[in-house]
């Protein structure tokens, strides 16, 4: 579908024949300023429009997207920049009846709502807008940061249009072409990091961005002195679209270190909160488990990306599975289709050959989107005595995803955890609601690529987060100091509190109970005075919100409430974070530590955290943790679920004993979270209603926001702690490994992806062209047909001349995304290339060091084996001589055309010349080195074999 049916702008609705027909207004100025401390982000979206017209606008519609699970925290609307309405959040009905009311008033007012069928788009609807006004709209979020497997570093999106899911679009949206607007858009998003963690990288794969290290935007328009823990990232465009999604990748040294921090609310007295994070890194035996592909082939999945991104990462799973496995492939769309119908099969060579063919024949020819039905069919198919791991492979373009999420619940309690979902989500519109709600309630985790992103190291290492064993029954619990010396004694011991010892909870009216009324005169079953027209009215219908849930059983907050309450489970390289919220009726006490606690199939593992409290007093740390609870709530989990009577004898959970009332005990809830902490969501609205001079304001103002910053509190503890280090046996299972060296700073001309990114701190354009010659490290004599070529590899097909102009427009084409490694490569294979025209035609095209990987993974057997051909000598970069290669390895002591030796010879050529792509290549070459045990003689072993082949392989390049 095209990019242009999303919604953007304020526009307001013409009645007419058929669809009323939509006017936009004008849009001035379109700015986020976003700031990135450690692994969370605050952004703020500024708007700025102008009404044309000589008349008011009755009403305004607004349409964006958000990604998904962030905790929309402030609203404010100005208009002519004199008249400020400031939002807060109702239960959704109250919400609107206030705005309603305001705008019957004749005042302005604002309301943004999510829409209940996709939490990741909003609505903003301003009513009576003056004539001739300048209105700008600020919506401000939190977020809690992806790690992005492909550069091992954090991974912030700010997405740019609503995806153009299958099905209906929901409420009033309506499909329409863009605004057409000559605005610009402004994005400079600064990145902090705390003490002992340095920013390598910032870089982006989807725009043209500049980059500055060393110091903020704002920093450096204070003075402020140069650091290693900052930097800023800025997009300047002449056009007010950005077309895919902003993607911004930070790569810092330590920031996968577990970390706790306790929060102090502010106004909410004695209420606390504590996060905690870290990205694992651990080393248990791989399982062997069924393994499920479940590949999206929707119409939505045509273009020039979708299909061949989805077949390259099938082929790379493929090759990259482990003996031992069942696999299965199932292609979906309105319709689905497995490869082995009657099950998964087990993994061999004939499997994987039928495997790859199918692959080959994909299209984008399956009609629409439904996800829910293959999925199902997967469960009911899968062999009960193994693991499930499925694999969802989609850009995600469905309205109705509360259903699958249900089937994933349901499935998954059923299956007692044996089963797993992982999402990848292809291309630049995806939904990132479906993708991370589908990982959530799958116990996996998602992960997404841009059109033009490489994907294979993000298919490799969720390869491996299948393969890691199940671990079940984590719990977290809090440890506390010991009382002051100068209380009473018997205090005076470390005081543990658990999650679930928390969710016995005392309901003191389990039924509702009539209200006391005096005696009255019995009503007459005919009175002929009684209008039967008339509408009854429902005396027990309160109004307000707390009326809305009058006939629910009260349920009091728990004192310790875990979100999410399921821990899911621990990937290496996948960033978990867990949040308590802690009432007053927790222990006193200052926390001590935060103990994590599992069961593996290999023992249990444990790991203790020491807790930082933050100096002042701030809301970041509660408003994430209740956004994350309520998000819980909106997808069918969460602690209410598991919560019990403690008056009923048999304490049964709440959801068993009121099946009838629970679902609006859940929406209760989340609306108390919602309100209490100021958070927005599928229950929750944002209303901003004008205060006039000298009038009663009709909603109240809440807390005062630091706009684009973090709580300085939650900021000072990132600076001035150094996370740290794991203790008790997550030593060994959490192995603590030295950080890569530093990579060189870069100043992102055109937004490059690689982790060889060119070394300029703050040069522009004219820095990256000089660090490509450098590079390629090759004179540059009278243009030439391969210069010529060369110039097309390195600038994407554009003479350099274009190049400048080109950037600043639009994003880059894929060559530019390349690592300076692949730069290197291709420029050396041009001058080889023609220094041996006489041996190699000049029609011969000169491979990628993506080409090379992909063919060699291609040739490489399910076993783990390279068989011995001419063309991988020619992929491994020695002479395609057979039969004097051959002999002069016999000579050398390596053998005649051996399978060990090609596989030997493949290995050495990915550790020497494509040690770049080690993430991607990582599986393939264990396989191999597996097999290899099998063939080298014991005495020597594989090291050795391997280093005689690399000392055979170099000399043999050196002939090449």
């Amino acid at each position: 579908m095209s990019h242009h049916t999303h919604i953007c702008g304020l526009y307001y609705l013409i009645p007419g024949s058929g669809y009323p027909q939509r006017t936009y207004l004008p849009q001035l100025s379109l700015a986020v300023n976003a700031k990135i401390v450690s692994s969370t982000s605050r952004t703020v979206l500024t708007q700025t429009f102008v009404n044309p017209n000589a008349e008011p606008i009755p009403e305004l519609r607004y349409t964006f997207p958000l990604y998904d699970g962030v905790s929309v925290v402030g609203f404010v609307c100005t208009v002519n920049g004199d008249r400020v309405i400031r939002g807060v959040v109702k239960e959704r009905a109250e919400a609107k009846k206030t705005y309603q009311a305001a705008v019957d008033r004749g005042e302005v007012a604002g309301l943004l709502e999510q829409l209940p069928d996709a939490s990741d788009v909003f609505t903003t609807t301003v009513g009576n807008v003056p004539a001739n006004a300048k209105l700008e709209v600020e919506i401000q979020y939190l977020g809690e940061l992806k790690h992005d497997a492909e550069v091992d570093g954090i991974r912030f999106t700010i997405p740019t249009h609503v995806a153009p899911r299958y099905g209906s679009y929901p409420g009033q949206m309506l499909r329409s072409s863009t605004v057409n607007s000559k605005a610009g858009i402004s994005i400079v998003v600064d990145v902090e990091m705390p003490n002992g963690s340095n920013v390598k990288n910032v870089q982006s794969p989807s725009h043209p961005i500049s980059v500055a290290l060393g110091n903020t935007a704002a920093g450096a328009a204070s003075g402020a002195d140069m650091s290693l823990q900052k930097a800023s990232a800025t997009l300047a465009l002449s056009s007010a679209e950005l077309g895919d999604d902003f993607v911004l990748q930070v790569v810092a040294t330590n920031t996968g270190n577990p970390v706790a921090i306790l929060e102090t609310h502010p106004t909410l007295p004695n209420h606390r909160a504590l996060m905690t994070t870290l990205v694992p890194k651990f080393n248990l035996p791989s399982s062997r488990p069924e393994i499920v592909f479940l590949c999206d082939r929707s119409g939505s999945m045509g273009g020039s990306y979708k299909i061949p991104n989805l077949k390259t990462a099938l082929h790379l799973f493929l090759k990259s599975l482990p003996v031992g496995v069942k696999f299965n492939i199932c292609s979906f769309g309105s319709h689905h289709e497995f490869l082995f119908p009657s099950g998964s099969r087990t993994y061999d060579q004939s499997a994987l050959e039928e495997a790859t063919r199918y692959v080959d024949t994909f299209s984008a020819n399956f009609g629409g989107t439904d996800i829910y039905n293959p999925m199902d069919a997967i469960f009911k198919k899968r062999y009960t005595d193994m693991d499930l791991e499925v694999f969802l492979l989609t850009d995600g373009e469905i309205w109705d995803q509360n259903a699958l999420f249900g089937l994933l619940n349901k499935s998954i309690a059923e299956s007692d955890g044996r089963i797993r979902v992982f999402s990848l989500g292809i291309g630049s519109d995806v939904s990132h609601a479906l993708i991370e709600g589908v990982a959530a309630a799958g116990n996996g985790f998602s992960q997404s690529v841009g059109d033009q992103e490489n994907m294979n190291s993000k298919v490799v290492r969720m390869l491996k987060a299948s393969l890691t064993p199940h671990v079940k029954d984590y719990t977290l619990e809090v440890k506390y100091h010991k009382a002051p010396a100068a209380t009473d004694s018997d205090d005076d011991f470390e005081l543990v509190e658990t999650v679930m010892d928390a969710l016995t909870l005392d309901i003191k009216d389990s039924e509702p109970k009539a209200k006391e009324t005096p005696p009255q005169k019995p009503i007459s079953l005919f009175d002929p005075s009684a209008d039967l027209d008339v509408e009854m009215v429902d005396a027990s219908i309160d109004t307000s919100a707390d009326g809305k849930y009058s006939h629910v059983p009260p349920v009091p907050e728990p004192k310790l409430l875990q979100a999410p309450f399921n821990i899911p489970p621990l990937y290496p390289f996948n960033r978990t974070s867990v949040y308590l919220l802690l009432s007053p009726d927790t222990v006193q006490r200052q926390p001590k530590s935060i103990v994590l606690r599992g069961t593996t199939p290999f023992g249990p593992v444990e790991l203790e955290i020491p807790v930082t409290v933050l100096e002042g007093k701030g809301e970041t740390i509660h408003q994430l943790a209740a956004r994350k609870a309520v998000k819980e709530l909106e997808d069918g989990r969460g602690w209410i679920y598991h919560a019990k009577d403690a008056n009923d004898p048999a304490k049964p959970l709440l959801k068993d004993k009121y099946p009838g009332r629970f679902p609006d005990m859940v929406e209760r809830e989340a609306v108390r979270l919602g309100i209490t902490y100021q958070v927005s969501g599928r229950w929750c609205s944002f209303v901003a209603v004008e205060a006039k001079e000298g009038a009663e304001k009709t909603v109240e103002q809440p807390p005062a926001y630091e706009q684009a910053t973090m709580d300085s509190s939650f900021q000072q503890a990132f600076q001035q702690s150094a996370p740290p280090p794991p203790v008790q046996s997550f030593q060994q299972a959490f192995q603590q490994s030295a950080p890569p060296p530093p990579a060189p700073a870069v100043t992102q001309a055109f937004g490059g992806r690689g982790k060889g990114a060119a070394p300029d701190f703050f040069g522009g354009m004219e820095s990256e062209f000089k660090f490509l010659d450098q590079a390629t490290a090759i004179p540059c004599p009278a243009e030439s047909e391969e210069e010529d070529d060369l110039d097309e590899e390195l600038e994407g097909g554009s003479g350099s001349a274009d190049a400048f102009s080109f950037a600043l427009s639009s994003p880059p084409p894929a060559p530019l995304a390349a690592p300076a490694a692949e730069y290197r490569e291709r420029a050396v294979n041009v001058r080889m290339k023609k220094e041996k025209r006489a041996f190699s035609p000049p029609a011969v095209k000169v491979l990628s060091a993506a080409e090379k990987l992909n063919a060699l993974v291609a040739l490489q057997g399910f076993i783990g084996s390279w068989q011995w051909t001419e063309a991988l000598l020619g992929l491994v970069g020695v002479e395609k001589d057979v039969q004097g290669f051959a002999a002069r390895a016999k000579a050398a002591g390596l053998g005649n055309r051996t399978e060990g030796l090609a596989t030997a010879l493949v290995v050495v050529f990915l550790e020497e010349v494509l040690s770049g792509k080690r993430d991607e290549w990582e599986m393939v070459v264990e396989k191999a080195r597996v097999w290899l045990e099998g063939v080298v003689e014991k005495g020597e072993g594989v090291e050795g074999f391997v280093g005689r082949v690399r000392g055979f392989w170099k000399g043999e390049a050196g002939r090449a």
